[in-house]
């Protein structure tokens, strides 16, 4: 396979068209990533850059090196073709069919010239080759640095910086690669310019002659037409069927024979109660698996998944006694199936959840306090992967014995 990035900059993008591809690539991530059950703030221009400055990950005077930079048509074209190589967004189909619509698109040149929104389309673009959704990005709240989301605004950085600290000379040397060229053809053969070759036999076992098969329902000699044979009468109807009052009287009468019903005295005896069924606390063991298919559902197409273990811990205070029959709610964002269940007797309540195996997956964790200690709701959000087999969420009624 050749390279698909550059091939659909040279056949299908001029200058023009550069911008409006631009903005449509933007606006097909955010739809495809900004998606939950629940509303979610708009993943604008302004929310990206914002994050970026609140994660660090770039100062202002480069993004002001990079705005003026973008300005240029060569700069962008070499901006788009490194953010498809390195998001692998040039081997989705999808993208491919963009840049071909993008590409015949009609546009006004009496209108100002379209900007691509590049603080929010880089973002969005190493997100969705996370599989990370863009409505857990929170400027207010900044992710970490080694955290899944902050790792995608770090890779948005590395691309914006690298694109400034590019100089003349490799740029000149790298626009003639990807350049708009109208008379370049497409790289990958078609069916008709492929080469001719020789059928080949496969060998046996993996090959059977073909027996010829007769089946019967159209065999030819199953089925005859004999022109001389005679045709049969109609059906011939027979009187109908009465029944007289005679018929009634002389019928023969079976007389009804009386069984006396006998009741024992070891049939008076009150039978023995039931035995009062123990109460079992919910286990969170059945709604594992509608959680493990709802999380393959929504994140497994990307990335593959692994499972782990969840040790939720609720106790008085720090190493203190466990407290029995918590409410425990264990969900994740965007994902409809959930675990539930109550604490032992030792404060513990442990689930096997579902993670992705690179960028790991957060959960919520909710537990609702007993009606003694006030009936509160407590939420705690983890971040889990695949590096560790066990991870421990503690909960503490109070900090102080």
């Amino acid at each position: 396979m050749g390279d698909l990035a550059l091939e659909m900059l040279q056949t299908n993008l001029d200058d023009a068209h550069l911008a409006i591809f631009g903005q449509r690539l933007r606006g097909w991530l955010v739809a495809d990533l900004n998606q939950s059950d629940e509303p979610v703030p708009d993943f604008t221009e302004s929310r990206a850059k914002a994050l970026l400055r609140a994660t660090k990950t770039i100062d202002d005077p480069t993004l002001n090196d990079f705005a003026r930079l973008m300005e240029n048509d060569t700069a962008v074209r070499l901006a788009l073709y490194d953010l498809l190589t390195t998001s692998e967004l040039a081997e989705n189909e999808e993208v491919q069919a963009l840049v071909a619509t993008s590409g015949a698109a009609a546009f006004d040149a009496a209108q100002d010239k379209p900007v691509i929104p590049w603080h929010s389309l880089s973002i969005a673009a190493y997100a969705w080759k996370s599989g990370y959704p863009l409505y857990q990005l929170d400027p207010a709240s900044p992710p970490g640095e080694y955290s899944p989301a902050g790792q995608v605004v770090k890779r948005a950085a590395r691309f914006m910086r690298q694109q400034v600290q590019r100089t003349a000379t490799e740029r000149d040397k790298l626009i003639k690669q990807v350049a708009y060229d109208p008379t370049a053809v497409s790289t990958t053969p078609t069916l008709d310019e492929l080469p001719e070759q020789p059928p080949i036999v496969p060998a046996p076992p993996h090959y059977r002659v073909p027996a010829p098969v007769r089946y019967p329902e159209v065999a030819r000699e199953t089925v005859t037409i004999d022109p001389d044979e005679p045709i049969p009468p109609g059906v011939i109807r027979q009187p109908a069927i009465t029944i007289t009052a005679e018929d009634l009287e002389n019928a023969p009468r079976q007389t009804a024979v009386r069984q006396p019903i006998r009741i024992t005295p070891e049939q008076t005896t009150s039978p023995t109660p039931p035995a009062t069924q123990t109460q079992t606390r919910p286990s969170p063991t059945s709604s594992n698996n509608s959680m493990g298919q709802a999380v393959q559902k929504r994140f497994g197409r990307k990335e593959k998944l692994t499972t782990t273990k969840l040790r939720i811990l609720v106790q008085e205070y720090q190493d203190g006694p466990g407290l029995y029959g918590v409410q425990v709610y264990v969900a994740c964002q965007g994902v409809k199936a959930n675990v539930a269940g109550t604490t032992n007797r030792s404060g513990v309540l442990m689930c096997e959840l579902p993670v992705r195996v690179h960028s790991g997956l957060t959960y919520d964790v909710d537990i609702t306090w007993p009606r003694d200690f006030g009936g509160e709701t407590e939420r705690k959000s983890i971040t889990l992967n695949a590096d560790r087999g066990e991870f421990t969420l503690p909960f503490y009624l109070r900090y102080q014995p």
